[in-house]
């Protein structure tokens, strides 16, 4: 089951505001995701799980279908950050977990070690103290 970091909840900006509601309408019909489209703003929200779908897969749709993005640099910047964070997910995703140690082994490493005060100073030098 995915964790609560695998749930994205993406906002583009169309070209377009027109064309929000189509596109909303496109990307449920094709992957079945969650839409909310503001065709005032141009605002098209989504909601998507990240093995399933990724931001990159779904404006390569909305690209397909003839739906553009708005070409502000700021916008631009922000989907291309979160198709780079997304892949960087998916990727970290099929590594195999590192092996480390539990909590036993070093509570066992802990139990070896000698405790208290110690003082190696030989019992004879100890009393001419």
């Amino acid at each position: 089951m995915p964790g609560t970091d695998h749930f994205k909840c993406r906002t583009l900006r169309l070209a377009k505001p027109e064309q929000t509601h189509r596109a909303a309408k496109l990307l449920a019909e094709a992957f079945g995701i969650r839409t909310r489209a503001d065709a005032q703003s141009g605002h098209l929200t989504l909601l998507y799980t990240l093995p399933q779908h990724s931001l990159l897969q779904l404006v390569h749709h909305l690209e397909q279908a003839g739906i553009a993005l708005a070409r502000h640099p700021i916008h631009r910047l922000q989907c291309q950050l979160a198709c780079y964070c997304e892949q960087v997910q998916l990727d970290n995703l099929q590594c195999p977990p590192h092996a480390t140690k539990g909590r036993e082994a070093f509570s066992h490493i802990y139990q070896q070690h000698p405790h208290g005060d110690r003082d190696d100073t030989p019992e004879e030098l100890r009393l001419e103290k």
